[in-house]
């Protein structure tokens, strides 16, 4: 028997078992891990080839995918020459390389494939800092064909019709199903998951998502009158109050409590000087309401502004956002010194038991639907409105009072809709519950309307 046949298919299994395990390590790598192992160990050399290898990921994984496919190539001739050399033939047949073939599967697949992937999901960033000069000479060797495959890959996602974005919202989508799985088993807790996916969805979160909208506006109208502004700050509790002209629509200026501290220490504290609110406003910052809250928060941040009013289209205010908005929406409620506890309104109190829940009718449907399907409900989502209140107002095509109930459609069925509160403008308070709720538990909504009015 000629061992050569024997030692290249040995050979060639190993090498490609250690260029799938690089590739199943460089496909699923932890670039933090990475980068904690290169700054613990390395030298300023070795982390700039990690650094090198970090910054197209993608491009190293293919180039060592090319030596690895090779490697199970050559396998595959090398075990069908060898079997051919057991049976004494001067060249192979047919039935070697029926025989060969399948022993080279076998093979490729436990030690290229099931061994590898789990040296990579277990020490995928150790095995790929070790082998990083490895990795680098590979990448810079096939660097002309890898070129071809990205013209390759380019031209299939063009054809495909994919943009360039759509890769950025898989990748983001991924993420969220990944910090989905890891709560389900254990790994963070809901305010963790929360946070994470609110940093995830910074990006694409507008202003108008999370304003405090026009009709919950605390502003201040345009007055000389000294004892209305103190009376309006000790009311208010707020240090910066957006001021007006008229009518709300017209922002002339936001007033800081420290002004006024400044010129009552100042001018005030002279005789005979009188209040002008106007010059101690300082300029309003206005923004549209399509802007994303990430770069609000880089403008307001360059601009050292902690107040914003949102203009609409026909430039009235549609509302207001703060830089206190802004990290709550990543960090959650954040209660100052002025709030005192139970002020905020819950959004929703879900009876799972009974499949009733009490919402908050500006509170955001899809937030209140994650609460819901504990009690196996779920409100329905359009592009028509964006809250509980707008849900109930366009689905029947006005303002209803407050102890109506009506029958509206929901994502999983007909739904009980009985109106706690409202205003002349719009709901505040509702209560949906399952269809089969029972006679009682509408007489049971009716007399808790009436407490509630």
């Amino acid at each position: 028997m000629n061992g050569w046949a024997a030692w290249i298919a040995v050979s060639s299994v190993a090498l490609g078992a250690l260029f799938s395990a690089l590739f199943h390590a460089l496909s699923d790598l932890s670039r933090g891990a990475l980068e904690q192992i290169a700054r613990a160990r390395g030298s300023a050399g070795k982390r700039r080839q990690i650094d090198a290898v970090l910054h197209d990921l993608d491009g190293h994984a293919r180039a060592v995918a090319l030596p690895r496919i090779a490697c199970n190539a050559l396998a595959a001739v090398a075990v069908t020459l060898w079997v051919s050399d057991l049976r004494g033939q001067a060249s192979p047949g047919w039935i070697d390389v029926g025989v060969g073939v399948p022993i080279t599967a076998l093979a490729v697949w436990v030690f290229g494939l099931v061994i590898p992937s789990s040296v990579a999901r277990h020490a995928g960033e150790q095995a790929v800092y070790a082998l990083t000069p490895l990795i680098r000479v590979i990448y810079v060797v096939t660097r002309p064909i890898t070129r071809g495959v990205r013209v390759m890959d380019e031209v299939v996602r063009r054809l495909s019709g994919r943009s360039e974005s759509d890769a950025g919202e898989d990748i983001k989508d991924e993420v969220l199903s990944v910090v989905e799985d890891a709560r389900h088993e254990g790994k963070f807790d809901e305010a963790e998951q929360d946070m994470i996916e609110a940093v995830v969805q910074f990006r694409d979160i507008t202003v108008e998502q999370i304003m405090t909208p026009r009709t919950e506006i605390e502003a201040m109208e345009l007055t000389n009158d000294l004892g209305k502004v103190t009376a309006m700050l000790r009311k208010g509790g707020h240090s910066r109050i957006p001021v007006y002209e008229g009518t709300i629509d017209r922002i002339v200026g936001v007033f800081y409590v420290k002004d006024l501290m400044r010129w009552l220490a100042g001018e005030g504290s002279r005789g005979g000087r009188v209040f002008d609110l106007r010059q101690i406003l300082r300029p309003a910052h206005f923004v549209p309401g399509s802007k994303t809250v990430r770069e609000l928060l880089q403008e307001l941040t360059e601009k050292r502004v902690h107040i914003a009013i949102v203009a609409d289209e026909f430039g009235g205010t549609a509302g207001l956002v703060t830089i206190e908005d802004i990290v709550e929406e990543v960090f959650g409620d954040i209660q100052d010194e002025y709030e005192q506890p139970g002020d905020e309104p819950v959004p929703a109190r879900v009876d799972a038991g009974s499949g009733r829940a009490e919402l908050d009718a500006r509170a955001y449907i899809a937030d209140v639907n994650e609460s819901l399907r504990d009690a196996g409900l779920e409100l329905p989502e359009s592009e028509d409105y964006d809250t509980v209140g707008g849900w109930v107002t366009v689905t029947l095509g006005r303002i209803p009072a407050a102890g109506e109930s009506v029958a509206l459609p929901g994502a999983s069925g007909e739904l009980n809709v009985t109106v706690l509160e409202a205003e002349p403008t719009r709901v505040t308070r509702v209560r949906v519950a399952r269809r089969e709720g029972s006679p009682e538990d509408d007489a049971s909504d009716q007399r808790e309307v009436a407490t509630n009015r």
